[in-house]
């Protein structure tokens, strides 16, 4: 691949902190990582580290040198012009909440760069969703960003919670009671007869799978 199906996420750490991090789940061993920080700001929690090494992506860390006003900005700055002069063609995503980097694409930009190829956003997952690459996983994030009614959910809820308590009768002193929580699962996918039955013989074998069907054929879901 090259660099122009590329994003480098370049994290201003003192700014955003953690936050800014969240959505690394979602990075490609095709991503770029790289972040900035300071002694005054080094740390990250292990969950979110082990995320960053998970997902394969190249990662790159650069602690600030000297402290001074903004110097991590600078840092930035210099790294994208870096990057620019050695021809990267990818998207530049600087994680940020410091709309001061409306400067730099400023400057690219007069330079002939596109204003799409250097973006700002708060974190990994709203520069995934900013870059428009088309993707999977950003469609699953935006899928996973909807809003939703509470009341709905609320309502879905009650109804696995329902579904559940009935199986739990059916199921209680059979031999498929230790079974319950994947037959749960399955009758909370699947409500059609026939898709409930391919379902259950795929989960538990033929045998077991018919006679595991017949319990379910007493689940009434709209009792």
């Amino acid at each position: 691949m090259g660099d122009g199906n590329r994003l480098h996420f370049l994290v201003d750490y003192e700014n955003v902190r953690e936050a800014g991090l969240d959505g690394v789940e979602y990075l490609h061993d095709t991503d770029i990582l790289t972040i900035f920080f300071s002694a005054a700001c080094k740390n990250a929690s292990r969950r979110m580290m082990d995320s960053i090494w998970r997902s394969g992506c190249e990662f790159y860390a650069y602690k600030l040198k000297n402290t001074g006003k903004n110097a991590l900005d600078f840092y930035i700055a210099t790294r994208v012009g870096e990057l620019l002069g050695a021809g990267f063609s990818g998207k530049l995503i600087i994680v940020s909440r410091d709309k001061g980097y409306g400067a730099v694409k400023d400057y690219w930009m007069e330079r002939g760069i596109p204003s799409a190829r250097i973006l700002r956003s708060s974190s990994v997952r709203a520069g995934i969703v900013s870059s428009n690459e088309n993707s999977l996983r950003q469609k699953r994030i935006a899928a996973e960003s909807a809003q939703v009614s509470i009341e709905n959910e609320y309502g879905k809820y009650q109804e696995r919670q329902r579904i559940r308590h009935r199986l739990e009768a059916i199921f209680r002193g059979t031999e498929y009671e230790e079974k319950l929580v994947k037959i749960c699962e399955l009758a909370e996918e699947e409500q059609k007869p026939k898709d409930l039955y391919i379902g259950s013989l795929k989960r538990f074998g033929r045998t077991d799978g018919t006679k595991i069907y017949r319990y379910l054929k007493q689940l009434d879901v709209s009792a």
